[in-house]
């Protein structure tokens, strides 16, 4: 009986031992799947994305992962630029002395693969001024990279909510800010050979070169879009405060989407202040939009003028901004106007000699008990958190 007992013992440990390290082996591998297993499971099982991968790694704008490691010094937090939704971006300095702006993509979701061919795939595609050149990426080495031209002055937001840098942000700058990336919508829109839909239009994503001229980034959330198509029918993905109101609420998406993003982006640039429409922006309790909102009902628009600009610019020229702000984030989506029209109204032959049609009323979106951010941050949210007013149906 003792040795059949220790039989027993002995078969039950050894079943044990191999269950464990049968479920550490499941682990390891599941840990360890490589790129191309996330991209298949990601992107089909039709071998597309490999066949991506080596088209990159043959093609001009592949760059070795070891090359671009070096440029930034290891990723080291001195060279980090700044950090979006889907990825950080660094500072580098290549072998030639080229200096470059690396992309490194997070991995914690299933998403990446997705973010990271659409952007390669929609940027590759497009060139003009006012959108931020590819200069190329990495894609053999354990994480994949973008690789942009670098732009010395980052981002519109660090200059323009900050009390000092703003000064930089004269009333010239900040209107070839407001018409260049204008520019470079009206081209997504309709002129590039692809039509494409930003979908995050904000401060953040316009980046200023040494001369303060602007260039639109991060294509991770764009779609292109196609001529026959009435609209896209999608997950929410953008930053609350800049998303138009009936993606919001009908998660359709078209062109009027980044048009609304940039009637609130041109609102922030004349006030100098942000759209956080989850937080009280002024003395009167109210958020941006309805701020001025109540100021262009009163005849009081350049009350809201950022005072660092008051002596830069004509009373005409002021509300000629304001009211295409207005035009561009009406809340019914076929009043506001296309980004041709917009760049017509801001440069035009005689522009400020035709009237602009009268707007309508903003919706004033208000998000509670939250930062702001959607999925482009990594922020969830849930559509019982907002409330929205002045939305009128399609």
């Amino acid at each position: 009986m003792a040795a059949r007992r220790i039989a027993v013992i002995v078969v039950a440990s050894v079943l044990s031992a191999m269950a464990v390290m049968g479920i550490a082996f499941i682990w390891t591998r599941m840990r360890s799947r490589s790129r191309d297993d996330l991209l298949r499971a990601d992107m089909g099982d039709d071998g597309s994305s490999g066949e991506m991968i080596r088209a990159i790694a043959a093609s001009q704008l592949s760059f070795k992962y070891q090359e671009l490691r070096a440029a930034t010094d290891e990723f080291s937090q001195t060279n980090k630029l700044g950090q979006g939704g889907y990825g950080s971006v660094y500072r580098g300095v290549l072998a030639d002395g080229r200096e470059v702006a690396v992309k490194r993509l997070f991995f914690n979701t299933r998403q990446w693969a997705e973010q990271f061919f659409n952007e390669v795939k929609l940027v590759s595609q497009v060139q003009h001024k006012n959108l931020v050149k590819l200069l190329g990426c990495s894609v053999e080495g354990p994480e994949s990279l973008l690789v942009y031209e670098y732009l010395c002055n980052t981002s519109l937001d660090h200059y323009l909510f900050d009390a000092f840098k703003k000064n930089a942000l004269d009333w010239e700058r900040r209107f070839e800010i407001v018409l260049g990336t204008a520019e470079g919508l009206s081209y997504l829109h309709s002129a590039s050979e692809v039509r494409i839909i930003h979908r995050d239009i904000k401060a953040s994503n316009v980046l200023l070169d040494d001369r303060f001229r602007p260039k639109i980034a991060d294509f991770g959330l764009a779609r292109n879009f196609m001529d026959d198509q009435s609209h896209l029918s999608t997950g929410l993905a953008g930053t609350f405060g800049y998303m138009a109101p009936e993606y919001i609420v009908h998660g359709q998406l078209t062109e009027k989407a980044d048009i609304y993003s940039y009637g609130v982006l041109v609102l922030e640039i004349v006030t100098g202040r942000k759209s956080h429409n989850s937080v009280a922006s002024s003395a009167e309790g109210l958020s941006l939009m309805a701020l001025i909102w109540r100021h262009y009902t009163a005849g009081t628009l350049t009350e809201l003028l950022d005072p660092n600009l008051r002596e830069q610019c004509s009373e005409e020229d002021a509300l000629r901004v304001f009211h295409v702000g207005l035009l561009c984030a009406q809340a019914s989506p076929n009043l506001r106007p296309p980004m041709w029209k917009v760049v017509e109204m801001l440069s035009g032959r005689d522009h400020k000699a035709v009237a602009l049609p009268r707007p309508t009323q903003p919706p004033f979106i208000n998000v509670k008990g939250s930062s702001g951010k959607s999925d482009s941050s990594g922020s969830p949210f849930s559509l019982n958190q907002l409330s929205v007013s002045g939305v009128q149906a399609r």
